[in-house]
């Protein structure tokens, strides 16, 4: 089966999670295509303005940080911090897998990209992107995602800021068919994820990005047995959250949670 992954210019989280796929099928893999990450919709100053609130000016300073040195640590010729790799595009690199960037994914230059490198299957990794009917149809086995939430519950955007908000003691991975409703495809598979009383925001991300890898590779792996047994992704169970507001991460932090 051949591969096309989908996911954000995301340098500090989500290295690990493609790494995984690609070093468990480096020769299925056929392209891996970045688009802006989440954080910079509208612009820097914009989401500066919209994640301090949310961070706070420490956790803003820390993210801001780390960041800036995934981009300036490997022209130092420095080892990334408790990872592998400083970015997707080194993983790309090392496996010789086509890499791209693409500002809208349903785009023309989308299109001719997977005329050049087809593939069975597009396997979205934190998808930033609401992709159309018309570009899923290019896939024999149409889409994947996986969400960092137990679906139908959390849909929707930062769902590890709202698990620990929410005092969930725990969370899931879950693999779902993409669909043009955000997080609403059916589910192929989910795995269970505890959280504990001092788990951060970035511990839990942390934990949660490592899982996302190998349920993929689980999935796919599912999809070509024809083993796979997809369940309903019911709407009438759902919940939504969208991103936080100042008033949110205020009782976030009432309760005793902490974004780092």
């Amino acid at each position: 089966m051949r591969i096309s992954i989908f996911t954000q210019d995301e340098r500090v989280y989500l290295p690990g999670s493609v790494a995984t796929l690609v070093e468990t099928m480096p020769e299925k893999i056929t392209s891996i295509i970045l688009s802006p990450p989440m954080s910079t919709h509208g612009g820097a100053i914009q989401g500066l303005v919209k994640h301090l609130p949310v961070f706070g000016v420490k956790g803003t300073l820390v993210m801001g940080w780390r960041t800036i040195f995934a981009r300036i640590g490997p022209l130092l010729g420095l080892k990334p911090p408790g990872r592998k790799y400083w970015s997707i595009y080194e993983v790309g690199k090392k496996f010789d897998v086509p890499t791209f960037y693409v500002e809208n994914v349903n785009s023309d230059e989308m299109n001719r990209i997977l005329d050049a490198h087809p593939a069975d299957i597009l396997v979205s990794v934190s998808c930033p992107q609401i992709l159309r009917a018309q570009l899923l149809r290019r896939f024999a086995h149409g889409g994947i995602n996986v969400h960092s939430a137990p679906l139908p519950k959390y849909r929707g955007l930062m769902p590890g800021f709202w698990i620990l908000q929410q005092d969930e003691t725990e969370t899931a991975v879950t693999v779902h068919d993409l669909a043009e409703r955000l997080d609403n495809g059916e589910i192929l598979l989910q795995e269970t994820i505890s959280v504990t009383k001092d788990d951060t925001w970035d511990s839990l991300i942390r934990k949660t990005k490592e899982a996302a890898g190998h349920a993929l590779v689980k999935a796919i792996g599912q999809i070509e047995a024809g083993t796979v047994e997809r369940s309903p992704n019911r709407d009438e169970e759902s919940t939504y959250f969208s991103f936080p507001t100042w008033s949110d991460a205020r009782l976030f932090r009432r309760r005793g949670r902490r974004m780092f």
